[in-house]
C-alpha cells in the first residue's frame, strides 16, 4: 500500500483534500497532550504579554488556540469542520461571559487577559471532546 505523503498534489487537489478528504483516509480524535500544551502556553504568554503591558498582544492568545485547530483540521481528525465550530462558539460564549461577570481590573492591561484565557480553553476543550465522539459504523465521516 503506498503512502499518500509520498504524493505531491496539485493546487486544487490539495484545496479539496482540506475540505474534504477522501472516503479511505482514516479520521482520529485530537491528540489531547498537543492541545493541552498549546493551551498552558496560551495561559501563561497571555499572562506575560499583559505583566509587559502589551495590551495589544493579547489577542494572540486566541490565535494560538486556532492555529492549533486548523493544524488538527489540516491533519484529518474525526469531525474536524463540526468540532471547528463548536470551539469557536464555546470560545465566544466563555468570553462573553467571564467578560459579563466579571468587572475590570484597576490595571487595564489585565483587562481583556481572564477572558480571552478562558475563551481560548474552552475553544480548545470543546474542539477535542467534539473529535472525541464516537465514529458511525461503516460509514465513512466527512
Amino acid at each position: 500500500m503506498s503512502d499518500d505523503r509520498d504524493r505531491s498534489y496539485t493546487f486544487v487537489e490539495s484545496v479539496r483534500r482540506f475540505f474534504w478528504l477522501p472516503r479511505e483516509v482514516p479520521r482520529a480524535p485530537a491528540p489531547a497532550l498537543p492541545l493541552a500544551r498549546v493551551g498552558i502556553f496560551n495561559v501563561a504568554a497571555g499572562a506575560g504579554t499583559a505583566a509587559l503591558g502589551w495590551r495589544d498582544q493579547l489577542a494572540l492568545i486566541m490565535i494560538f488556540s486556532v492555529l492549533a485547530m486548523v493544524d488538527d483540521v489540516i491533519k484529518g481528525v474525526r469531525y474536524r469542520w463540526p468540532a471547528v465550530v463548536v470551539g469557536l462558539a464555546a470560545a465566544w460564549g466563555a468570553d462573553r461571559l467571564v467578560r459579563a461577570v466579571t468587572s475590570a481590573p484597576a490595571d487595564p492591561d489585565w483587562a481583556d487577559y481572564p477572558a480571552l484565557a478562558t475563551g481560548s480553553l474552552a475553544a480548545l476543550v470543546a474542539f477535542a471532546a467534539i473529535t472525541r465522539l464516537p465514529g458511525r459504523q461503516g460509514v465513512a465521516l466527512r
